[in-house]
């Protein structure tokens, strides 16, 4: 019900030898296209085959079959790591001292299970869009449709690409698929903030610190409950909760003392006082997304200033593009901090001569092009403005179609350029406390505390990365820009989907707890005894949230949640049709579930069909005659939407037309619920 659809643990068999396969050319373009040592290479080659095996996914998937796209993507990457082995004058071809690390591995292993454990008893964050782009990717739909016909999706579809392979090669379920990519995805990124940490602080205890900052860092909403009451009862008529959070119907001051009320949550409910809008702690990371962009992020920040040459450079390009696909937001932060530091240090020293920045600003303008041509966010951003541009002009119309084949001038519309507007009064933006408004004395006291402490030292840690970025290390210098731009862009700019820029507060303060970290074992940082005190103190009331939370989310361990409502049923159907149907058959019915089912697309991703459209309409009144007038193949029918449907109209359906032919069906025990595919072709 939950793991397989043929229910054979060895199904997952082909995936792990592709896995293992991306591993292996990532170990071999560690080890020859990057300088690092025998306590990196095997972790680091790890991040770089899961992320550049995806990415050529997305690069293979637009012209072969999925089954042999998702074997293509791992066999090419392993020519390419061939080839800089070729190249390379270092031997061997692979150390056999990389392989010491091992008990890390292991540690690695049992940070994937534990979150597998989380993820398999939450249904947190599993919209339908995740299911949904995991399960029409995993059936070949690369790059995505939005809606038929041929108009793409403007989302961050990256790991849904590294997902899709779970469910294609390795027969898991949409959910299973799901939750399986989280967790590896969470575990690689814990090992590779082990390393980081151990390099930048010269110690095994550094990496440590490193991960567990990585882990539980997060706001100090709870120590509000620690001021005076009437601070807090002020803040009752100032602040609104948002989304998910308006659902605990109290004040502020008393919704602090409530549980989180969140569809899919755990047995015990989060507290509301340890949670964040801004910072979730990554235990909390149950979205796949962000996850993924972590990963990418401390991948990066491994290895640019161990690039050897322009193999590395291309490598590092490819990456680049690949964090695009999966967290826009984080690539145009960092891009903006590497940009914004070679500038600042050109102006001051009139030259670039630190060592590999070239290299580094070579590899994100190589990126560039390929970011606007890949798909997602940034291609239909690109397609959406010249679509504006060439109005009115025959040739320019002719470039368009000749660079991005399919209009999609609605989906641009809805997104806009970029979005922002100027913000007044200037304010901080929490997902769950929506703008904090900094000229409000009592919501800038809740903002600082939503924010948590770490950000106190971000001067502090300016300086310090200043100094180790002109003594070669410029990657803290462009870190620490993009910091601040993360800080202080949603202070100043507004967004159109304003909880969404809390993503920018949140990049800057994971950079800036990450650093804390290293400016502490730093012993040549100038920090006096007291402030490095203080400084382990913050990190440590910062952790304390994320540590009640992984408590919390230890009580859904031994349960089991599809997510998304689904059952048995559900996954019985699954079993049957995922996969099965022709690629040119046009599917209807419910949404969101008929599409994550059989992975192929039913309707469009993401948003509800508008009122009055022809498939609200279709869904309020189906019937054989007018479903086949709009061209649909199949339908698909549950009990859910069945049920909703009033008498008369399921009456007229004449779904049981001697045409129709049953290709699935399942039903309970109690013979009242139950899941069916039917085939409409050959009704006229």
């Amino acid at each position: 019900m939950y793991w397989f659809r043929n229910g054979s643990s060895l199904d997952l068999l082909p995936w792990l030898l592709a896995f293992l396969l991306a591993w292996l050319a990532g170990w071999l373009l560690a080890s020859h296209a990057f300088k690092l040592s025998r306590n990196e290479r095997l972790i680091a080659g790890l991040g770089l085959g899961v992320v550049l095996s995806a990415w050529l996914v997305n690069v293979v998937g637009r012209w072969l079959p999925a089954n042999l796209a998702f074997w293509a993507a791992p066999l090419l990457l392993l020519l390419v790591g061939g080839l800089a082995a070729w190249r390379s004058p270092r031997r061997p071809l692979l150390a056999r001292a990389d392989l010491h690390i091992w008990p890390w591995l292991v540690a690695g292993l049992g940070f994937v299970w534990l979150f597998l454990l989380w993820s398999k008893g939450l249904a947190l964050f599993d919209e339908h869009k995740n299911l949904s782009l995991i399960s029409v990717i995993g059936n070949g739909e690369i790059p995505p449709l939005y809606h038929e016909p041929n108009f793409y999706l403007a989302y961050h579809y990256g790991f849904h690409l590294f997902a899709g392979g779970l469910m294609q090669l390795g027969k898991l379920l949409p959910w299973s698929a799901f939750d399986v990519a989280k967790s590896l995805a969470w575990g690689i990124s814990l090992l590779l903030a082990v390393v980081l940490g151990r390099r930048m602080t010269g110690s095994v205890w550094g990496g440590y610190a490193t991960a567990a900052v990585l882990a539980l860092a997060s706001g100090v909403r709870y120590l509000l409950t620690m001021l005076p009451p009437g601070i807090l009862l002020r803040a009752d008529s100032l602040i609104q909760l948002q989304g998910t959070s308006s659902s605990i119907g109290l004040p502020f001051s008393q919704a602090l003392l409530a549980g989180w009320p969140v569809d899919g949550g755990p047995p015990l409910a989060y507290p509301f006082a340890f949670l964040n809008g801004i910072l979730q702690p990554f235990v909390m990371a149950h979205q796949g997304p962000n996850i993924f962009s972590v990963l990418i992020f401390l991948l990066v920040w491994l290895l640019l200033p161990r690039i050897t040459g322009r193999f590395s450079t291309v490598v590092l390009a490819a990456v680049f593009a690949m964090w695009a696909l999966v967290w826009e937001s984080s690539y145009a932060l960092f891009a903006l901090g590497l940009v914004g530091f070679a500038a600042i240090h050109y102006f001051r020293k009139r030259d670039l001569n630190l060592p590999y920045l070239r290299a580094a600003l070579a590899a994100l303008l190589l990126s560039a092009p390929v970011v606007l041509l890949q798909g997602g966010t940034f291609t239909e951003m690109a397609r959406g403005m010249l679509t504006s541009l060439s109005a009115g002009s025959q040739a320019a119309g002719s470039l368009l179609s000749a660079l991005l084949p399919h209009s999609v001038a609605a989906q641009a519309e809805a997104a806009n350029f970029l979005g922002f507007s100027l913000r007044w009064p200037p304010a901080i933006v929490s997902s769950h406390l929506g703008a904090l408004r900094l000229f409000s004395p009592v919501e800038l006291v809740v903002a600082l505390f939503e924010l948590g402490p770490i950000v106190l030292f971000a001067p502090l840690l300016t300086a310090w990365a200043w100094r180790r970025a002109q003594a070669g290390e410029w990657i803290l210098g462009a870190l620490s820009v993009a910091a601040w731009a993360g800080l202080l862009i949603p202070i100043i700019f507004e967004y159109q989907t304003d909880r969404d820029i809390s993503r920018l507060t949140s990049q800057a303060l994971l950079i800036w707890g990450i650093m804390l970290v290293f400016a502490i074992g730093d012993r040549a940082a100038r920090w006096r005894p007291q402030v490095r005190v203080a400084a382990i103190a913050a990190l440590a009331l910062a952790c304390l949230g994320g540590l009640l939370v992984a408590g919390i989310q230890m009580t859904a361990a031994s349960s089991t949640q599809l997510g998304d409502g689904f059952d048995k049923l559900d996954a019985d159907l699954a079993a049957q049709v995922w996969g099965t149907l022709p690629d040119d058959a046009r599917l209807f019915g419910p949404f969101g579930s008929s599409t994550i089912l059989t992975g192929r697309l039913a309707g469009q991703l993401l948003d509800v069909p508008a009122e009055g459209s022809v498939w609200d309409m279709l869904e309020k009144e189906p019937s054989l005659e007018a479903i086949r007038s709009y061209s649909f193949d199949y339908v698909y029918i549950d009990s859910r939407w069945w049920g909703n449907i009033p008498a008369a109209a399921r009456a007229n359906a004449n779904l049981n037309a001697g045409c129709v032919v049953t290709v699935a069906e399942v039903w309970d025990n109690s013979r009242i619920n139950f899941r069916r595919l039917l085939d409409l072709s050959n009704c006229n």
